[in-house]
């Protein structure tokens, strides 16, 4: 008489057995979420989120503002929230800025002061230009090719 015993498989073994099942079939290609698109006279490309991207990293701008006198220290300057502040592996600052429907090109900005949340800027975008306050670290990623896996 058999008995039924309970049999574990790795799962290695568990994958080969349901791909070897499937006829032929193949998963389908995951298309890329970002891609890279060259601007004359720079060496820093846009990058363009597909819808699906924008909604999973949850990109959120906001326009930079002039800077008031106090925070200035002197008028004329912008503020931009310091979350939209990105940092390279050099220490340079930058930011992104929203250029197109789901385009964003990180620009190079010089902080003179952070104060709170705000940081204040001696060089970067106009007032008006929007930042990218959430998901800036994911736009530095897809530029530099870094995968969160």
């Amino acid at each position: 008489m058999f008995t039924k015993t309970p049999v574990t498989i790795g799962a290695t073994t568990a994958a080969i057995l349901i791909l070897a099942g499937c006829g032929g079939a193949t998963a389908p290609v995951e298309q890329p979420q970002s891609t890279l698109k060259q601007v004359a006279g720079s060496s820093v490309p846009q990058v363009q989120l597909t819808e699906k991207a924008m909604q999973r990293l949850g990109i959120t701008t906001v326009p930079v503002r002039a800077a008031t006198a106090t925070q200035s220290g002197q008028g004329g300057r912008t503020a931009i929230p310091y979350s939209a502040v990105v940092y390279d592996n050099d220490g340079s600052t930058w930011t992104y800025v929203n250029t197109a429907t789901r385009s964003f090109l990180r620009r190079g900005i010089t902080i003179r002061v952070i104060d709170g949340s705000t940081a204040i800027l001696a060089r970067g975008p106009s007032v008006g230009t929007p930042v990218v306050t959430v998901g800036a670290p994911q736009l530095l990623g897809a530029e530099y090719d870094i995968s969160g896996e």
